[in-house]
């Protein structure tokens, strides 16, 4: 490992970046969509609208502006956890593997990551990819599909009404909340735990809540849903980015009981997919536990499709712990 220097990404990486991506695909016997250049990689990753963070792997034997590999992830959130990070894209060039790349851009991924006080970090991995899962699992990321049975959803943008409203009772109004509606958000929160049957899992509070979303924050953003002065849902998203440009998860939603069934999810959802769609967008992402079959059925309902069932991809996660090992490792 001498011989290679672990980096920040720079914008003028961007089109190594983007050529490695392309090396990746073509190993893979895939492609890139046609949309996606390095121009779209250097607007999602630099500048004032940036929501990914991305390491490179440069050879000091290599001629200058080579690369030997890259990581790339973006922020995220865990409502009950709080700040969190999503690997998407990991790639080494073949001279360079079996000699500790991968291993030191994660590590310095994650050592971003602890410095940025997340608590969390997932990534996801096709169940075949035998390689990638025995490097990931030996750094201390566990296999949460298996051992807890989330599966990761899509749904295209264009696949939703963008326009639904809602139909529900009252005088309701969805708008992006600001800092004072956050309380109010983490007693839903609570609520929705308590649902869950998961009561102590929450580990944040509405400071919390204030300090990591818009204005001071940037890891999430929160609609919530207004009845007759009263707060009675919330749909907690962030950016993402990968090779397909930019998406939005919808990491979290609840409705109160007494509003369900009347539209208000599909109200979210159009008024993220819009969100998403002046970002550059095209895409939700999501992750649901296996017995959660209300939401499943929502969510195929809208044309989402199960990428753990019909694609074999599973949801990797470092837990704080892990996170924290792997970045204190020592580097040789």
């Amino acid at each position: 490992m001498a011989r290679v220097n672990i980096r920040e990404a720079k914008e003028a990486d961007a089109k190594k970046i983007f050529e490695l991506m392309q090396q990746q695909a073509t190993e893979q016997n895939t492609f890139l969509p046609s949309h996606f250049t390095h121009e779209v990689l250097a607007d999602g990753t630099w500048g004032p609208t940036a929501v990914v963070m991305a390491f490179v792997a440069e050879s000091k034997a290599s001629q200058v502006g080579e690369l030997d590999g890259y990581i790339l992830a973006h922020r995220a959130y865990a409502p009950w956890f709080g700040r969190a990070l999503y690997i998407k894209d990991l790639y080494v060039v073949p001279a360079a593997r079996r000699s500790g790349v991968a291993t030191h851009l994660c590590r310095e991924l994650m050592r971003a990551a602890v410095s940025m006080g997340c608590n969390q970090c997932d990534l996801r991995l096709h169940k075949e990819n035998w390689a990638a899962m025995d490097l990931f699992e030996k750094l201390g990321a566990e296999n949460v599909t298996v051992s807890e049975d989330w599966h990761i959803f899509n749904l295209d943008f264009k696949l939703m009404e963008m326009k639904s409203k809602y139909g529900g009772r009252g005088r309701l109004q969805i708008r992006l909340a600001v800092p004072e509606d956050m309380a109010g958000v983490m007693t839903m929160i609570q609520e929705l735990a308590d649902y869950e049957n998961m009561s102590d899992a929450p580990q944040i509070n509405a400071h919390t809540l204030v300090t990591d979303s818009p204005p001071q924050g940037t890891f999430f953003e929160c609609f919530v849903a207004e009845s007759d002065g009263a707060l009675v849902g919330y749909a907690m998203f962030y950016p993402t980015f990968s090779h397909r440009g930019f998406g939005m998860c919808l990491e979290d939603f609840y409705v109160k009981p007494a509003h369900r069934g009347q539209g208000l999810g599909t109200a979210f959802m159009a008024q993220i997919a819009q969100h998403g769609v002046k970002l550059g967008g095209s895409h939700f992402e999501f992750v649901v536990l296996s017995w959660n079959t209300p939401t499943i059925a929502f969510y195929k309902n809208k044309g989402a499709t199960d990428l753990t069932v019909d694609k074999g991809v599973q949801l990797y996660r470092f837990d704080d712990t892990a996170m924290r090992k792997c970045a204190s490792a020592i580097t040789h």
